[in-house]
Parts: structure tokens; sequence; C-alpha cells
């Protein structure tokens, strides 16, 4: 069992208080795309009377235009607690609209504690949101002049803003702390990400031949890097804000991790939702997202009119749910704090599901640390995840999962073959371990996806075998 990492028994720091001017300055940069027309009804919002006494309930309300009506009621109602309410608005609004929201609520020279620094954040991360969307568009690429012009005019002139928009609205986040700065950082490093799909769906001229198309686009590409490199660590930054709150489902995360798989297919940080694990619990408060319970002070006597959401939202879990929630939670960040504590808090549970999630977690534990770590590492060789023992102990020790562990140890060997001569022989055995799979699964849909990575894998073992370079076999994403 490993022992380290483990999580900090440190108290969580006092929130600074954050100046606006910075935010003020930057929410006036050219070329920031206004919010969509349909945000209007969000940022005044129909009148209800009386108000609603249960915050619980609000926030479980689906219907987005009645949800916010009600919280608007609330913010209104009680003015100890508008500035928090406001963030809820904001937070659950869609993104593009948020600073419609928040911006009426920045008129002071400074905000206070977590809900005035979110407040900063998801205005500044609903501008970014809406940057590098939309880029001019050529209808005709067939004459290479015309072409030529559209690159280097409204094009170029269309990035030159776009990238100046991120540069100004990205600057403020570093007055921010925690979920905060991690909204900014995230939507900041997506816009990044935008802006070099779209300079690489630029139009190219038809009368190219490949060989031309190749050396150009191989340019662009070099010249486009940096902002790539610059869009991948800002979204890092901010999945690793996101993981040190504690937040586990998120659209913004899934957007994010979408974005870099796409841009970064060769190493892609979704490479662990393949796997197969036992299904889930519901959450107790399903529906409310978690960024909202995190913007409740963290001060006691700041949190007593949040008492009955607190006590329906955070009940006293089980240490397997835990476990699960940890994994879960390393899945989607990499971390090894996440699969070290999921194996501690699911040690001592002798069920065949309890032992499934403590054997990914082990055989996790001793890969990368972090997905810059995964997404930086030289060779999926150095990802170092081969050790599968516990998975493999499974296999033969408990029937009801041994084919979800057959099929996670091959997936997680999959993720990190070796280079050279023993490429081959290591993808062999990987294709095995998928066919092996195959036999002991009942679910016909997962019977096919072990099928399928298992003629992946013996496709890249011969390739191997051929003198050709070692590919990872393909996940099912």
């Amino acid at each position: 069992m490993p022992e380290w990492p483990r999580d900090p028994k440190s108290q969580p720091n006092e929130v600074k208080d954050v100046r606006t001017e910075v935010w003020a300055k930057a929410s006036k940069v050219k070329g920031l795309p206004q919010a969509p027309a349909s945000c209007a009804a969000l940022a005044k919002p129909a009148v209800v009377k009386p108000a609603p006494t249960d915050l619980s309930v609000v926030l479980l309300e689906k219907d987005t235009t009645k949800r916010n009506a009600m919280l608007f009621a609330i913010e209104t109602a009680k003015p100890e607690v508008a500035l928090t309410i406001r963030a809820m608005r904001a937070e659950l609004a869609p993104i593009e609209c948020a600073d419609a929201i928040t911006d009426p609520a920045l008129s002071a020279a400074s905000v206070q504690g977590v809900a005035g620094q979110m407040t900063v954040g998801l205005s500044l991360a609903s501008k970014l949101s809406r940057t590098a969307a939309n880029a001019p568009a050529m209808k005709d690429a067939s004459d290479k002049e015309k072409v030529k012009r559209f690159i280097q005019g409204p094009l170029r002139q269309w990035m030159v803003e776009q990238a100046s928009a991120i540069d100004a609205l990205s600057a403020p986040a570093s007055e921010l702390t925690g979920l905060a700065r991690g909204v900014v950082a995230v939507e900041a490093g997506m816009a990044d990400l935008r802006l070099v799909d779209r300079i690489r769906s630029s139009p190219t001229p038809s009368s190219w031949d490949k060989e031309l198309k190749a050396v150009y686009e191989a340019a662009l590409d070099e010249a486009l890097e940096p902002r790539k490199v610059r869009g991948r660590d800002a979204a890092l930054v901010g999945l690793a804000d996101f993981a040190a709150a504690g937040v586990v489902h998120d659209a913004r995360i899934d957007r994010a991790r979408g974005l870099l798989s796409k841009l970064y297919g060769g190493r892609r940080i979704d490479a662990l939702d393949a796997l197969l694990l036992p299904a889930s619990e519901p959450d107790q408060v399903a529906g409310i997202p978690e960024s909202v319970l995190l913007l409740v002070s963290a001060d006691p006597a700041k949190r007593e009119p949040f008492a009955q959401l607190l006590a329906r939202a955070f009940p006293v879990e089980a240490p397997s749910k835990s476990a699960r929630a940890r994994l879960e939670m390393g899945r989607r960040y990499w971390r090894r704090v996440d699969f070290v504590e999921a194996a501690h808090a699911v040690s001592k549970d002798a069920s065949p599901e309890a032992r499934l999630v403590l054997a990914v977690s082990l055989a996790l534990a001793k890969g990368p640390n972090g997905p810059k770590e995964m997404m930086s590492a030289p060779s999926p060789q150095a990802l170092g995840l081969t050790d599968t023992r516990a998975l493999d102990a499974l296999v033969i020790e408990a029937p009801t999962v041994a084919g979800m562990a057959a099929y996670d140890a091959a997936h997680i060997r999959s993720l990190s073959p070796p280079e050279g001569d023993p490429a081959g022989p290591y993808l062999a055995d990987v294709a095995a371990r998928f066919r092996k799979a195959a036999a002991l699964l009942e679910d016909p849909a997962q019977r096919k996806r072990a099928e399928e990575r298992a003629a992946d894998a013996e496709a890249a073992s011969k390739a191997a075998g051929d003198g050709k370079p070692p590919a990872v076999p393909a996940s099912p994403q």
C-alpha cells in the first residue's frame, strides 16, 4: 500500500480581497464579442414573490430561467448573502452569460471573500469564453492570391485582436486564488487552444498539391506551437485548481479535457475514461454543482444562512463511496494523491467491487503525477503504467469483476508501450489481455469494445514487428 502522497492537513488559507481596477481595464479590451441577447433575461429576471426559503430546492430546479429568478428573489430579500447568491446565479448560468450577471456587482473598488473572487473570476471567464469563437470565413479558396490576401488581411487582423483580448482578460487571474483562478485559467487555456484550432482550419488554395499543403501546414503548426503550449499549460493550471477544490463533475472540465485531447491526440488526458468500473451511487444532492456549494464561505459565522443546504449536500460518506469519488478525481486529473487516498479508503473492504477500485488505484498510483507530467513525458514508456499485479490477481480470484479487471489491466498497460524490439511482444500481450477480457465480460457492448481493442493492439504489435514505430493502441473515446 503506497504511503505517499496523502492529503495535506493544513487549514484553508484566508481568501484575500480583490481590487476591481485591473478587471475593469481588462473588460474594455478591443475585440471582445458582446454577450448574446438571450443573456438579458438572466441579468434582469422576472420578480418572484415571496422569496423562496429553501435554497437547496431552488438549486435543484432544472429550468435555468426559473432557477435564476428564484435566486434573484433570495438575493434581493437577504442583503447579507446577496453577493454569494449572485455568484451562484452566475455559476449556474451559461458561461457566455455569466458576466451579464456579475458585472453590476463589481462597481466597488474591491470585492471580498470566496464569492467576491468568484464574481470577478466568472466575469473574466465569461468574456474569455466568447473570444476566438468565430473566425472570418472565405468562400472561394481557388485563387491563390485571394487566399494570400485573406490570410494576411482579415484573418491575421482577427488573430492578433483575439490574441490580445485573451492576454488582457487572462492577466487579472494573478490576483485570484483557488477555484476563482481556476475558472479563468481553464477558459483562457481553451481560448488559446480554440484560436490555434481556428487558424489551423484556415483555407489553403485548392490548386496546391499535397506536398505544398503539407509544407505549409507544418510551418503553420510550428508558428502556432507557442500559443498551443500556452493554452495547454493554462488549462492544466485551471484543472489543478479545480482538483484542489475537490470538484469532480463540471462541464468546464469536460470541455477543457476534450479540447486538450483533440489537439494532443497522442497523449490523451481523457485516456482513463475508458476504464471499466462498477456503477457508483448517485450523489445525495444530485444536480447541484460542487462549485456552487464551494461558494459558501468557510467562516462559520457566514455559513449559518446556508446550514440547511450544507447539511443535505455534505452527509457523512461511507469509505467505499469516498474511495470511488477519489478514484473518479484521479481519472479526470491524473493526480497521484487521489489514487493513493482511494486505495487507503477502500483497503479494508473485501467486496469484489471494492477490490477492483483498490487494484485500479494501485496500478495508477505508480504512474505520472498530474496531467502535465502525463502530457509532457518524453515517451509513453516513461509513464510507467505497467504494474497491474493487483488487477491480474482479481482476474483469477474474483469472478464477478474478472472481466473488468482484465480489461482495465490491458487498457492501463496499453497506455505505456516500450520502444524498439520489446514493443511487438508487449503489444501482443496487451492484445491477449483484451481477448481474455472479452471472454469474461457479460455486457455485450463491453465485450465488443474489448474485441475491438484486441484487434487494435494486434495491429500495433504487427506494425512494431515490421520495424515501424510502436503505436499506442487506440482507446474508444
